[in-house]
């Protein structure tokens, strides 16, 4: 067992939980309209932890840390889960979330137990540094690119006040630069290996 590697994801699924959690608090003076640039500042971390790239990312990452097939599925799908517990269970002891949270959101745990565990089958898969390993690496980042435009981050009402409109484009932007800049990160380093002989066929842990 790589007790490493499974203290690490539990780390991991605990700093996503907590930021994401942290993220949602809204001050007296941002509801009210009188801090309307702090308001957007914490929108654009909110969308931006709260994104569906981050989180899928999470169960890629537990995958990645714990390496084998098996124990990477499992991963996969202990991960979100354990940030979603965290997440919730932590906001609603702290009277954030009313108690019919778990059943309001009852469908982020199905999508955990059913994505989850093929999203870690491609963290292990991308440790390898062949073409299959290459292309698991691209999943995350091939993500980012696509999440923005699938979620109309760069076309939102004008009818939205602007602090709304601003954390649209602004978490946006940084998913798409970010995929770019993942996407030329893996294909340049998978060039450099193909061009490397004698490389092993896995990543080191």
């Amino acid at each position: 067992m790589n007790r490493r590697g499974w203290s690490l994801v539990i780390v991991a699924a605990s700093v996503l939980a907590l930021v994401s959690l942290a993220s949602n608090v809204t001050t007296s003076s941002q509801m009210e309209g009188k801090a309307n640039t702090l308001l957007a500042g914490r929108l654009v971390l909110s969308q931006l932890v709260n994104a569906g790239t981050v989180w899928a990312g999470l169960a890629v990452l537990s995958g990645w840390l714990v390496r084998r097939p098996a124990p990477a599925v499992a991963a996969g799908i202990v991960a979100p889960l354990t940030a979603l517990v965290l997440h919730y269970g932590v906001g609603l002891a702290l009277g954030m979330f009313g108690p019919d949270v778990w059943a309001d959101n009852s469908h982020w745990f199905l999508a955990a137990m059913v994505l989850g565990g093929p999203l870690g089958l491609v963290g292990a898969i991308a440790c390898r540094l062949d073409r299959w390993g290459m292309a698991a690496r691209l999943v995350v980042p091939v993500g980012a690119v696509l999440e923005p435009f699938y979620l109309g981050r760069f076309t939102t009402p004008a009818i939205l006040p602007w602090p709304d409109r601003v954390a649209a484009i602004g978490s946006g932007l940084a998913l798409l630069t970010a995929g770019v800049a993942g996407c030329l990160r893996v294909l340049a380093t998978g060039r450099r290996r193909q061009a490397t002989p004698g490389r092993r066929a896995t990543a080191e842990p």
